[in-house]
């Protein structure tokens, strides 16, 4: 009999976050430092100079993200000036985890 294959990879959610960003190898530092973010992917693009997919693990939620590519009609926020869209993030001590992405 084949293997199944399944629709949800293991460690993902049904859906799962994909954030366009300009310079992710800042954000990547950020969401550490501030949320205690775990880093599970990392490519670089060819010439090593962009991120162009990465993914992180917040508590157990995966979060996706790639640098911005224009011309792929891929902006960030800082490039369209504003944001369309919000990630809600539950933590027990709210207060804590504020100063510390505010610290970050």
């Amino acid at each position: 009999m084949a293997d199944k294959v399944k629709a949800v990879p293991k460690g993902y959610r049904t859906a799962t976050p994909y954030l366009i960003i300009k310079d992710v190898a800042t954000a990547l530092e950020f969401y550490k430092k501030a949320f205690n973010a775990k880093e599970i992917v990392r490519m670089p693009s060819p010439d090593g100079q962009k991120i162009v997919h990465a993914e992180i693990k917040i508590g157990n939620c995966i979060v996706m993200m790639g640098e911005e590519t224009p011309e792929r009609g891929a902006l960030s926020p800082k490039t369209i000036g504003g944001s369309g869209t919000s990630l809600y993030l539950y933590v027990r001590t709210c207060a804590r985890v504020f100063k510390r992405a505010l610290k970050a």
